[in-house]
């Protein structure tokens, strides 16, 4: 399968399949607000900034200690070829913290062979088309994932934040981490389409 059928296949995916991971906003929230990863950034504090790693958004990933279970889930639905790709992409990246605080489970279903379509809709739901530097992002700015869900940019000083389909916040925690093939910014929250979507 070539680079871009790929994300191809994952936005026809999110288009036609219409399957989704079951975590509810409120599920979500309600675990947000009792997580204590050191990872993980509290609403309301600015971000840190990044750095160039020198290498594509997978190697990247890898090296990552705070994005373990990513490169976990990249392997798994067999994008690290696409994450490798030309690009550019702007990847919003969760940390280990944001998939632990997925109800209990279900990282682990998203790893078997049957659920490989969910988790390729859901890791395309976090990466967009084009390099989009932290000050490229304006509040209330709309953005397209290559699975075809919106995301919405929330930006307060140096606090930003993208609100999913499912009105989950995440907020950026890291931003303008450089690949050779696009930025990474780092997130506290896996981010979920519109129910139905």
């Amino acid at each position: 399968m070539t680079r871009n059928s790929i994300f191809g296949w994952a936005l026809s995916m999110a288009l036609v399949a219409a399957t989704q991971v079951s975590v509810s906003a409120q599920d979500q929230n309600t675990t947000a607000q009792t997580s204590t990863g050191s990872t993980a950034s509290s609403s309301g504090t600015a971000m840190k900034p990044g750095g160039a790693t020198g290498k594509d958004l997978t190697i990247s990933a890898a090296k990552s200690a705070s994005h373990t279970m990513l490169f976990r889930a990249l392997r798994v639905s067999g994008l690290t070829d696409q994450a490798s790709g030309k690009g550019p992409y702007t990847v919003f990246a969760p940390t280990n913290d944001a998939f632990e605080k997925l109800p209990t489970g279900t990282f682990d279903e998203l790893m078997k062979p049957a659920a490989k379509q969910k988790l390729v809709k859901l890791l395309a739901y976090h990466v967009v088309k084009g390099k989009l530097m932290a000050a490229d992002l304006q509040d209330g700015q709309k953005l397209k994932t290559v699975a075809g869900g919106t995301l919405t940019v929330n930006k307060e000083g140096d606090v930003v934040t993208i609100v999913d389909g499912a009105g989950n916040s995440a907020t950026i925690n890291q931003a303008d981490i450089e690949a050779t093939n696009g930025v990474i910014h780092s997130v506290d929250t896996v981010m979920m389409p519109a129910a139905g979507k």
